[in-house]
């Protein structure tokens, strides 16, 4: 954005996106800018950067242990907001690929969290009623979304 000449507070930003596809952020924050350039095209721009920090992104590491040691008895699935593209460059650099039976990433779906149109996604291919499902979120938007599926959540914080 900086490029564009668009200046974030980065915190404020962090905290005002977190479980937001883009769609649901950027062109109003383009807007509020008065920059002639289409959202889109910031999108992509970062895409490509992000691309090359796959490296440097986090991992709950708790989070996936837990995944590790209880997937052999228990269906897994991710639920993203995060491409296709990014969620499986990040499963794929990091390992993480074979803890989820089923991966439904922001590409897949019309409607974005809070919208629960992911998790029942999520819920149908694994074949299970949403009251024996759990979620775990790390955002209000993922939390609404989970429960508006029927489906109980785990908010975890994640620095």
């Amino acid at each position: 954005m900086a490029e564009v000449d668009i200046h974030v507070d980065i915190i404020q930003f962090s905290q005002s996106i977190n479980g937001k596809n883009w769609r649901q952020f950027l062109p109003a924050l383009v807007e509020s800018a008065n920059v002639k350039i289409e959202a889109s095209t910031i999108a992509l721009r970062k895409s490509t950067i992000y691309a090359g920090m796959i490296g440097d992104i986090l991992i709950n590491t708790p989070l996936v242990m837990l995944l590790k040691t209880s997937r052999p008895k228990i269906k897994t699935a991710l639920v993203t907001t995060a491409s296709g593209v990014n969620a499986h460059a990040i499963m794929d650099y990091h390992g993480l690929r074979s803890l989820f039976d089923v991966v439904v990433t922001g590409d897949e779906v019309t409607c974005h969290k809070p919208d629960p149109e992911a998790y029942l996604l999520a819920i149908e291919q694994l074949k299970l009623p949403p009251d024996e499902c759990l979620a775990f979120e790390d955002s209000e938007i993922g939390v609404a979304s989970a429960r508006a599926a029927g489906i109980s959540v785990i908010r975890i914080s994640f620095p």
